[in-house]
């Protein structure tokens, strides 16, 4: 055991719930190219166990608030780590309730910090804050060593605040053998798989508004979604393409159209899926679809694209970078249900295209995407840090 590996404290959400934050999380902690190189401690963020009440204020956030700032103090006292490692949110009550103080904290110990941004919507929140939450949080900004965001046109999420020169891109990774093609499953023709938050910021309530039209058309076709329902936004309030504010609708409500109306056996709620149960729903689709609003970068997305399935996509995030329309699959505007509808229509038509565009998927995500690549990047942005 190397004695001399510097010391990293991990700070931040793993599993439950099985989002991607939490999952990836999970393998950078599990990580054997990180803990090769480092001597990892880890100290966990996340309380809730259920997507649909994270972002919540109540008593139990007050409590661990406390709780969670009574460890970081021990930690930092009794690890002394050279490094932080701390995923930010993009809410106002995330910044002002722990991010914040979080950053500051470790500074006064004198020790780097590297904050990471997942996802792609933190500037346009930030200029509704409040002025002196955005004077607490500039401030904050500018102590930080290193910020990380999804995507190379995403590195002015925090300017003025964070140097270029101190901003680095670090995309979204999977473990490409879990999501091996070896074990085959049938392809179900028409089974439209549809993964994450289903919200009107991840675009659930427009695909409920396109069930009909599609479903009309394609009798046989048969939409899948995999997640809890959320009513309220708390992170995403912008149309990341456009900038526009979004005009919330309650998905609850939309989902009660669309099940009291004949096409009620198109739709189908899986609620969350895990492990085999996953696996087995991602390899029978025919497609995969996400009609987010704003994204960092898919986890889901990816997952789907590593078991050779081709996507339909809204250019959000590190999406519009990374994946070429025609190419990995075909993009829509996020709102744009015309092109929603479009883009559905043209796949659905086009089974043979799909079978193409699926293979090379496969072999794009295991070549740019894998978790040993994405962890080599990550230790030369922490090696880089600590050099500073």
């Amino acid at each position: 055991m190397n004695n001399n590996k510097p010391k990293i404290l991990f700070i931040g959400p793993t599993p439950p719930p099985f989002s991607g934050p939490e999952l990836s999380m999970q393998q950078f902690l599990e990580s054997d190219v990180l803990n090769d190189a480092f001597s990892i401690t880890f100290l966990k963020t996340n309380f809730r166990l259920d997507n649909t009440r994270k972002g919540l204020f109540d008593f139990l956030m007050i409590t661990n608030f406390f709780i969670y700032f009574f460890k970081l103090f021990r930690l930092l006292i009794v690890v002394r780590p050279e490094c932080v490692y701390y995923p930010v949110t993009p809410t106002q009550i995330g910044w002002v309730g722990r991010d914040v103080w979080t950053i500051i904290l470790s500074k006064l110990f004198g020790i780097k910090v590297i904050i990471h941004l997942r996802g792609s919507h933190f500037k346009l929140n930030f200029a509704q804050f409040y002025p002196v939450f955005k004077r607490l949080i500039a401030y904050s900004l500018k102590k930080v060593d290193t910020a990380v965001v999804q995507a190379k046109y995403l590195k002015d999420q925090f300017a003025p605040y964070v140097c270029s020169k101190n901003i680095e891109v670090l995309y979204q990774s999977i473990d490409v053998h879990e999501y091996s093609t070896k074990h085959s499953f049938s392809t179900v023709k028409g089974k439209i798989l549809v993964i994450g938050h289903l919200t009107k910021a991840k675009g659930y309530t427009d695909i409920l508004k396109v069930i009909p039209k599609i479903c009309k058309q394609f009798p046989y076709v048969e939409f899948y979604f995999a997640g809890n329902i959320r009513k309220g936004e708390r992170g995403v309030f912008y149309n990341q393409f456009t900038g526009e504010k979004l005009q919330y609708e309650d998905p609850f409500l939309a989902e009660k159209e669309i099940k009291d109306s004949v096409y009620k056996t198109h739709y189908n709620n899986l609620g969350i899926i895990t492990g085999v149960h996953k696996m087995i729903h991602l390899k029978t689709a025919q497609l995969y679809l996400s009609a987010s609003y704003s994204e960092g970068f898919s986890r889901s997305l990816l997952e789907a694209m590593a078991v050779g399935k081709p996507v339909a996509y809204t250019p959000v995030g590190a999406h519009k970078e990374v994946f070429t329309n025609k190419i990995h699959g075909f993009s829509f505007e996020p709102g744009n249900l015309n092109q929603l509808e479009e883009t559905l229509t043209y796949m659905l038509t086009n089974s043979d295209e799909l079978l193409t565009i699926g293979k090379a998927n496969s072999d794009y995500v295991k070549n740019n995407f894998s978790l040993d690549k994405i962890a080599n990047d990550f230790r030369s942005i922490i090696l880089k840090t600590l050099a500073k």
